[in-house]
């Protein structure tokens, strides 16, 4: 959690520091988008495996670096097998959906361009079992938990397309993990220069 105030210090310096400069620019590209994409989830803890996962997210740029948004995902952290109260036991497959607020900065005005961002909000794991490897039988059952989370983001545009990693702090109970994104982005495209009009009658 440290580490994410941490980001989030540095990124909000950032903003403050550009925003100026970005005030006296054109905008390039049209504000409204929504991101689509797909997920490859690492969970932290050692006892799950590799998932995936989906999910959705549509931004507003206040500028052509500063965006904000809403991301709505759904992922799941594999079954895997490790030893449980001195059984081996099996670790039902955990499905974690969040619903986050975003803020990212992106780089530069170039069709390829880096950004770092932040998630902050509700992360909620569905119930799950631990269950004995041998017979099957549930050795001991987990409640569906709500948590509020953190999640700071690394990533790159190009074109429409997007590949992001992010670090999901879930909190106490749910796994944290980590997730590769590839998505489409769907709107926020550039503007197309007006044409340019003379005035006849100053030209001559």
């Amino acid at each position: 959690m440290k580490r994410s105030l941490l980001f989030i210090i540095c990124f909000v310096t950032t903003v403050l520091i550009t925003q100026g400069q970005d005030q006296i620019s054109v905008r390039k590209y049209k504000p409204f988008k929504v991101d689509l994409g797909i997920n490859l989830t690492f969970p932290t803890e050692s006892v799950l495996t590799t998932g995936g996962g989906l999910f959705i997210e549509p931004r507003y740029g206040i500028n052509d670096h500063l965006q904000v948004g809403l991301q709505l995902a759904s992922n799941i952290l594999g079954e895997g097998e490790s030893l449980f109260n001195h059984k081996e036991a099996i670790f039902r497959a955990q499905a974690i959906s969040n619903l986050s607020a975003s803020s990212e900065y992106q780089f530069g005005l170039n069709e390829t361009r880096p950004f770092v961002g932040i998630l902050a909000g509700m992360y909620r794991r569905s119930n799950y079992e631990i269950v004995d490897s041998a017979d099957g039988t549930i050795i001991t059952r987990y409640n569906d938990r709500v948590n509020f989370g953190l999640a700071p983001r690394v990533g790159v545009i190009s074109g429409k397309f997007r590949l992001n990693a992010t670090y999901h702090f879930t909190g106490k109970t749910i796994s944290d993990f980590v997730s590769i994104g590839v998505g489409m982005q769907f709107g926020g495209g550039k503007i197309k220069a007006k044409p340019k009009t003379y005035n006849y009658n100053e030209d001559w």
